[in-house]
């Protein structure tokens, strides 16, 4: 299965269920879930959730406690803990899905970067898959209100424990060096757009879209303040392969001559946007985000570290 169908084929699979959904993945992020749920016809089926759920899982951010309120709200719908799961599978009566591929946004091609990731489909009654189901669900613990907070408090003193660092809710296996780069060219009023002050009738569209797009990737907690905001972005940012390329060729000065050929293999050609644009969006980025760092050499369109910069 295409890694950019994962998740319409998920979708396309669940909402087919006359009966029952079986919902099994070790990660489990809330927004996903309930985008899943959400495709199953509300007639009665019967959906069945079980995930790993262990406190590092949600201190790391791969798998969440509100998933919980999402099964809850949902009639004849069940969440469970299997403390040792690693299998992925999906199953909506008689067919499933069984592959690499957890229940987050990444996973499915619902959120950038998507991971490569494989679901096959298979029918139900397969030799093996319907005897697994059932030893699975014979060493499951089904998840209450008071078993929820005991895991929630257990997280929380697990986060204590760990050296206070900004946090980064972000999916297990995102790789921080990813290919990406960010393309609203507006980066002043990303903080804007992430807490509802500025909408599509604000700002021009494809803008706001981009900004969209860079939101979801970048995938800021809710609730930051802008100070808080800014830094999560500008450690981010830091992480980016792009950016440290840039970063290292501007401590002997990067033109704009030479930065377009620097950044081109990360630009998608289906984007239909220059390398010489991109690099204007990523410099204002940059000079958003560092102001400490970095000047522009105005005469030479020059972006130089490590001095004090110039305002124009």
């Amino acid at each position: 299965m295409a890694e950019e169908m994962l998740g319409a084929q998920l979708l396309k699979l669940v909402s087919s269920a006359n009966e029952k959904v079986v919902l099994v993945a070790p990660f489990i992020k809330a927004e996903a879930l309930g985008r899943v749920l959400d495709a199953i016809p509300n007639a009665g089926q019967k959906i069945v959730c079980v995930t790993r759920w262990r406190p590092e899982d949600i201190v790391d951010g791969v798998c969440d406690l509100e998933i919980f309120e999402v099964v809850s709200n949902r009639a004849k719908s069940s969440l469970w803990i299997h403390s040792n799961l690693h299998a992925k599978y999906f199953r909506a009566d008689q067919s499933c899905f069984i592959g690499s591929a957890n229940l987050t946004g990444r996973a499915l091609g619902w959120r950038l970067p998507t991971n490569l990731e494989l679901l096959v489909e298979l029918d139900a009654t397969t030799r093996g898959i319907q005897a697994w189901e059932a030893s699975l669900m014979r060493n499951c613990i089904p998840v209450t209100a008071d078993l929820r907070d005991k895991v929630a408090k257990e997280a929380e003193e697990l986060a204590a424990q760990r050296p206070k660092l900004l946090s980064m809710e972000v999916e297990h296996d995102e790789d921080p060096s990813f290919r990406w780069v960010p393309l609203c060219p507006f980066p002043d009023r990303l903080f804007k757009v992430y807490n509802g002050e500025l909408d599509e009738a604000k700002m021009v569209r494809s803008a706001y879209e981009f900004a969209q797009r860079d939101l979801r990737t970048l995938g800021p907690p809710k609730g930051y303040s802008e100070q808080d905001f800014c830094r999560y972005v500008a450690d981010r940012l830091h992480r980016l392969e792009v950016i440290q390329k840039v970063v290292s060729a501007s401590n002997a000065g990067l033109s704009d001559i030479q930065a377009p050929d620097l950044i081109a293999d990360y630009i998608d050609p289906a984007w239909a946007i220059d390398s010489g644009d991109v690099w204007k969006i990523l410099k204002r980025w940059m000079m958003c985000f560092f102001p400490e760092e970095y000047r522009i050499e105005v005469q030479q369109e020059v972006l130089v570290k490590s001095r004090r910069i110039d305002v124009r």
